[in-house]
């Protein structure tokens, strides 16, 4: 039996849709068994029955000893940063050894094809301290690193120093790239901590998820903050009929993939 650990950080947006794919996980695999380990901030979703759950924490925003308020809105690093170094911190404090650790978040719909490659990497002791794989690695934007954030995984002693990204930015000053933004921070942070991040395109693994986006962000670019979004994305109307029309289970399946996709694609965001 392989152990994961699935952290998952920072806002809990969507977790009320996304649970009935996180607590379908531990039926997909006779031989892995997954624990999952939150820390997000405060919101009116109640954990209290989500029996999945591992162990579970909720931040209010003055825990953290960097001022989130006089953070430029908009600009997520500090609040990603700082729920990663806990919920990396919460899996620490039960003691327990795992063979590999998924991070990722609430809003994504990680598709099995995805969850079968770690699966198999975790499997075949591919998990080693100085990878951590993300969807395409890190690749040169603007002249500096940049990365997909959707998910990170790799091997535990990788995260206890990815984990670290807030306290050494935020806390102790001791890296500062030029521009800290969200997918430049974890790409350069990676790299200045001798952490290779690979894409798991490279074995094999093409459709890796989707967000769930809210319907307003499916409008023609410029429209307002964040339009443009590809229809292929689901809203959280979709997501819900189409959980409810087809199960947990086809959509957990491998070949189901491009029937949802083009749902999403062809019927009402609302």
């Amino acid at each position: 039996m392989k152990n994961i650990a699935v952290l998952i950080n920072g806002s809990s947006k969507y977790l009320d849709i996304t649970h009935n794919l996180f607590e379908h996980w531990n039926k997909l695999y006779d031989d892995i068994n997954f624990d999952f380990y939150l820390s997000t901030w405060e919101d009116n979703i109640d954990y209290s029955n989500f029996k999945w759950i591992t162990k579970y924490e909720r931040i209010k925003e003055e825990e953290c000893p960097y001022n989130l308020k006089e953070h430029p809105q908009r600009r997520h690093q500090p609040h990603y940063s700082y729920t990663l170094y806990r919920v990396n911190q919460l899996k620490n404090s039960t003691g327990k050894d795992y063979d590999s650790i998924i991070q990722t978040r609430s809003d994504y719909l990680l598709s099995r094809e995805l969850l079968d490659c770690l699966v198999n990497l975790t499997k075949g002791n591919k998990v080693i301290p100085n990878i951590i794989f993300s969807g395409h690695g890190s690749d040169v934007h603007n002249g500096n690193l940049w990365t997909g954030d959707y998910f990170f995984f790799g091997h535990p002693k990788a995260f206890d120093k990815f984990s670290e990204m807030f306290v050494d930015i935020f806390t102790k000053g001791l890296f500062t790239p030029d521009k800290i933004l969200m997918h430049t921070m974890q790409a350069e942070y990676l790299n200045y901590r001798r952490i290779y991040n690979c894409g798991v395109f490279q074995d094999g693994c093409h459709f890796q998820g989707l967000l769930i986006r809210e319907p307003m962000r499916f409008d023609p670019v410029g429209a307002h903050t964040d339009s443009g979004w590809p229809t292929k994305h689901p809203s959280p109307h979709q997501f819900k009929k189409i959980l409810k029309d087809k199960g947990v289970d086809w959509l957990l399946s491998l070949n189901s993939y491009k029937e949802f996709i083009h749902i999403y694609e062809t019927t009402e965001k609302e």
